[in-house]
């Protein structure tokens, strides 16, 4: 996907930033309305607070963390970090049994505990909202509010 502006990416995770995953979300949106393709929004959020490790350690956590979803991605999915402990990702949906895969996947995946450098692992819990196109929101700004308000726990 080609965009008018330079991509931004978090420097931590090198996922693309909220910025560039509206703007590829928009376009890939516009897309899916000329050849009538449904897609979905992730909202990924993790409810265990990492306050207690310090900055080092939750940079690795979040590396993780992309690492992780990235590994489960098609060529097809953006995937995005948000700030703080809060992903996106939106994928074009190929049939019926792709959401239930997909976040099978990401349940799986993200369930593993992460090894921070002394060795000691936390598990973070994840929260998972979905909100679909065209069905639930038109535009980034619905979506990813629908989504933010119907996360659940995996």
């Amino acid at each position: 996907m080609t965009l008018d502006q330079p991509e931004s990416r978090c420097s931590i995770t090198g996922l693309p930033d909220a910025a560039t995953f509206s703007e590829q979300t928009e376009q890939l949106l516009e897309f899916c309305t000329r050849t009538h393709a449904n897609a979905l929004m992730l909202f990924i959020t993790f409810d265990t607070s990492v306050s207690e490790i310090n900055g080092q350690q939750n940079d690795l956590a979040l590396k993780a963390i992309a690492k992780r979803l990235l590994s489960k991605a098609r060529d097809s999915d953006i995937y995005a970090h948000l700030g703080e402990m809060n992903f996106a990702n939106l994928t074009i949906e190929t049939s019926e049994k792709h959401t239930p895969i997909l976040i099978e996947k990401l349940k799986i995946e993200l369930a593993q505990p992460i090894t921070l450098m002394d060795g000691s692992s936390i598990k973070l819990n994840t929260k998972v909202g979905l909100a679909e196109y065209p069905k639930q929101g038109k535009s980034y700004a619905e979506l990813i509010e629908v989504a933010r308000k119907n996360t659940q726990t995996l």
